[in-house]
Parts: C-alpha cells; sequence; structure tokens
C-alpha cells in the first residue's frame, strides 16, 4: 500500500487517475490525500465541497478475478467502512442509496466510484470519499450537511480518522451487513425523475446490480431518479 499526501489538489479523484498506468506495474494499492480540493467531484458531476478540516481521498484498487456484476459489492463495502469508521468516533449513521452517508437526515459522506473493465471483467476501482470531520461548511449546506465536530461537540484528530478509513477500506465488512445501515428501507419515499415528474413509493430492496427496487415492483437506477424523505 502507497499513501501520497497533498496539501491541495483540484481532485483527488483526478489526480489518482494520472498514476494508474504506473500504478499497473505492480497493482498495489494506492491512496492519495488532500487537505484540500479545489473542484472536489460528487456524483452526476456536481461539486462537493472540501474546505480544510475534512477527509478527502481517493483508493486505487486492482481487482483479481472480480466479474463486472460484481461492481456493487464495491459501493457496498465502501459505504460499510465509513459507516464503521464513524462509529469508532461515535457517530452512528446511515446509507442513502447510492452513495451518501447520512446522520440525523444530514449528508455527512459522499463517495464518487469509478470501475474500469477488462472483457467481463473489472480491472480496477477508483473511489473517492469526502469525509466531513472538522471543517467548516458553507452557510447554504448548513441545512444539509453536518460534520463529525457538529455532531459530536469534539474536535477530532485528522489523522485518527484518515487511518481509520483506510485500514477499514482495506479490510471490508460482508456485503450483507448493507441493509442494515440503508435508510427506508420499508418506508415511503418522493421519487423523483430526471424530467421532474415525482411519485411516492416504498423501498424494498437494492439489488444485486445496484439498482433500486420499489414496493410496486419498479426497477430503478440512479442516473433515471433522486429520493427523498416524504416526512
Amino acid at each position: 500500500m502507497q499513501i501520497i499526501k497533498l496539501k491541495k489538489t483540484r481532485s483527488t479523484q483526478d489526480y489518482i487517475k494520472k498514476l494508474v498506468k504506473k500504478q499497473r506495474n505492480t497493482r498495489e494499492d494506492l491512496f492519495v490525500v488532500s487537505a484540500q480540493q479545489t473542484g472536489g467531484k460528487g456524483t452526476k458531476g456536481r461539486s462537493f465541497s472540501s474546505n480544510k478540516g475534512g477527509v478527502y481521498l481517493s483508493y486505487l484498487h486492482f481487482h483479481t478475478g472480480k466479474k463486472a456484476p460484481c461492481a456493487f459489492e464495491i459501493n457496498k463495502t465502501t459505504s460499510l467502512a465509513v459507516i464503521k469508521t464513524l462509529l469508532a468516533f461515535g457517530v452512528k449513521a446511515g446509507i442513502k442509496w447510492p452513495n451518501d452517508i447520512y446522520v440525523n437526515g444530514k449528508k455527512i459522506c459522499g463517495m464518487l466510484i469509478e470501475n474500469t473493465l477488462v472483457g467481463e471483467y473489472l480491472d480496477y476501482s477508483i473511489i473517492g470519499i469526502g469525509l466531513n470531520v472538522n471543517n467548516a461548511l458553507e452557510e447554504e449546506l448548513a441545512p444539509i450537511a453536518t460534520t463529525i465536530n457538529k455532531v459530536t461537540g469534539k474536535e477530532v484528530n485528522l489523522e485518527s480518522v484518515l487511518f481509520t478509513l483506510i485500514y477499514n477500506l482495506q479490510n471490508p465488512e460482508k456485503v450483507s451487513l448493507y441493509d442494515d445501515y440503508l435508510l427506508f428501507l420499508g418506508q415511503k419515499i418522493s421519487v423523483i425523475s430526471r424530467d421532474g415528474t415525482t411519485f411516492t413509493d416504498i423501498i424494498d430492496g437494492v439489488l444485486e446490480d445496484g439498482r433500486l427496487l420499489l414496493k410496486s415492483g419498479k426497477i430503478l437506477t440512479a442516473e433515471e431518479i433522486s429520493i427523498r424523505d416524504v416526512n
């Protein structure tokens, strides 16, 4: 395992992509960590606030013998690694499908997972994680986001959070635990389609390929919809 630490970069995800070709020679795990990002990336092209005091990393992991249909397992184990890390610092969190971690109705962590295939097999994954720890949040994010510091009322050692997260990423939990932390499972939600239409339904589960199964029988992807709590 290698760790590269930066004071500032546009995006750890972009930075690590430039190192894939070199790293492929050894297929050794690589982490790129930055104290600050000026152009942090979230899903669906969204930006991710990355002020000093948070944990911002990208993790390059090469696979052996893992077929493409198993790709969502990476999302599950990554989510569980973040959940376990937060628990170590006294924070109970849940997974908001497909790739956000929430505490008390507010986002504390976002993830961006990019997989590369060779034929029918996964070659490598680049896992981007932005975890709010002691960082200040922009005023407009205060109603919808939180930090470990805000939840616990304590300043947390950033290095301890970082290395706990790295350890948990490299020692993944069983994917069967995913549903234990899935928010809104069995509950009514508001589903917002890409064209702006909305309807309510109940989450019945998440399929092995990562698609959302609703009680009505509808099966949807994260690209097609977003979900909101109806309460």
